[in-house]
């Protein structure tokens, strides 16, 4: 995980100390143009091993210090690119393709070549005619590819110390993806809110069947423990404590639709049966946790977009995943193409972040302000640090918005104040 960020001459001109601060989330403002989204892209590149991102940047110095205590070394100098060890030359495009490819070619173990047979180089290298023509040129340069291959193996290495990262763009209410099928195998635009039902719907799936395997083996074991049991339920006081913890938990699994069960509606406690009732406790008990989790992320999703939604709410079922209900007609089932944009903003950033990130993820999230009224903005960064202590994730927040760092000035960065910070040291010097 990043610890800290030390840039020199950005675009030619900033110089920024950035470290991240203490409590898994740091957000960076400014005015346009002073880096914000770069740095987060910057994190991603790394990140992703996308050394063409750093030949194209204008910077002269990167030092990027783990929580290992590891650093990461990136500069320029005149026509080189160096990181830690490993020096090569600014390379173009295709140039930088061909190397890629190359090495690619490399590690499947494919055999020599023969450098003017254009066929083997486009078999081999998966290469086109248009990078062909630079294969003569950099082929007689081995030191250039072997100085690639060490910057490759830099990258990766940062890779591991930078952990899990995830890139959250300004725009995430639309997606490319790949057709599967058809004549037209090119790329089509997907509606990421349309798809978010069904990948809910598959969670929920995925825990039932888990859920179904416990109940099974503790309902196929559940006459042998009944026999083998000696202490049960004590008194009626221990019963009804233990009654209004399953009826807590039946109401969550009833709110949103999880499993079909039946609760003891008796409230008075019968010593005759005091054993079998500890046994259908710690079972009731033992097949909850299995829903736990998934529980805990359907409380906090369902909290926050339905404070966003005016008139109407979110409800989580299992045949949908979750649908969108009139507030007055609870029969009326509302599509989410009717929804604005700022709502369809809040559902697909906050699913994400609740439903698809790992623990001790690094989160970069570029303007959470798009299409968000005021008091959104207020509410966003409680909510985000609500979702880090659910998730144990770090998160690097850039934003324009000053009603998103709101109360939050704490763990803000400005780097307007840092650029003018470095101008009255120089001024003073």
């Amino acid at each position: 995980m990043i610890k800290s960020i030390q840039l020199h001459e950005l675009f030619g001109r900033f110089n920024y100390n950035i470290s991240m601060k203490s409590g898994g989330v740091t957000i960076i403002t400014g005015p346009n143009g002073f880096g914000k989204s770069t740095i987060l892209r910057m994190i991603n590149a790394l990140n992703s091993e996308n050394i063409e991102f750093f030949m194209e940047l204008d910077f002269s110095k990167i030092m990027i210090v783990f929580d290992n205590e590891k650093k990461a070394f990136i500069q320029k100098t005149g026509k080189n690119l160096s990181v830690n060890n490993a020096s090569i030359p600014l390379l173009d495009k295709d140039q930088l393709r061909f190397f890629q490819r190359r090495s690619q070619a490399q590690q499947r173990n494919t055999s020599s070549l023969n450098r003017n047979d254009v066929v083997d180089y486009e078999m081999f290298y998966s290469v086109t005619l248009d990078d062909y023509r630079y294969a003569p040129s950099l082929s007689t340069k081995p030191k250039d590819f072997q100085a690639f291959c060490g910057l490759q193996k830099e990258f990766k290495q940062i890779k591991g110390w930078c952990g899990d990262v995830r890139f959250i763009s300004d725009q995430r209410l639309i997606r490319e993806a790949k057709r599967r099928s058809g004549l037209d195998r090119g790329r089509e635009i997907v509606d990421v809110i349309q798809e978010l039902p069904n990948r809910l719907k598959g969670e929920i799936s995925k825990v039932s069947e888990e859920y179904s395997r416990i109940a099974n083996t503790l309902d196929g074991s559940y006459p042998t423990r009944l026999f083998a049991t000696r202490t049960g339920i004590r008194n009626q006081a221990e019963y009804e404590a233990r009654l209004r913890e399953a009826n807590e938990k039946f109401k969550k699994l009833r709110k949103y639709d999880l499993v079909e069960l039946s609760m003891i509606k008796g409230e008075t406690y019968n010593e005759s049966y005091s054993t079998a009732l500890k046994i259908y406790f710690d079972d009731f008990a033992e097949k909850y946790t299995v829903f736990q989790d998934l529980i805990s992320k359907l409380d906090l999703f369902t909290k926050i977009i339905n404070s966003r939604l005016t008139f109407k709410h979110l409800q989580i079922t299992r045949d949908n995943g979750f649908i969108i209900v009139d507030n007055d007609n609870p029969k009326k089932v509302l599509s989410l193409s009717q929804l604005s944009s700022g709502e369809k903003q809040e559902i697909v950033l906050f699913y994400e972040l609740i439903f698809d990130t790992r623990k001790e993820l690094l989160l970069l999230i570029d303007e959470p302000e798009i299409s968000l009224h005021i008091t959104w903005q207020k509410q966003f960064l409680d909510d985000l640090l609500e979702v880090s202590k659910l998730i144990a994730l770090h998160a690097i927040v850039a934003t324009h918005s000053p009603q998103i760092v709101s109360s939050h000035l704490d763990i803000q960065i400005d780097l307007g104040e840092l650029y003018g910070e470095e101008l009255d040291t120089e001024q003073s010097n």
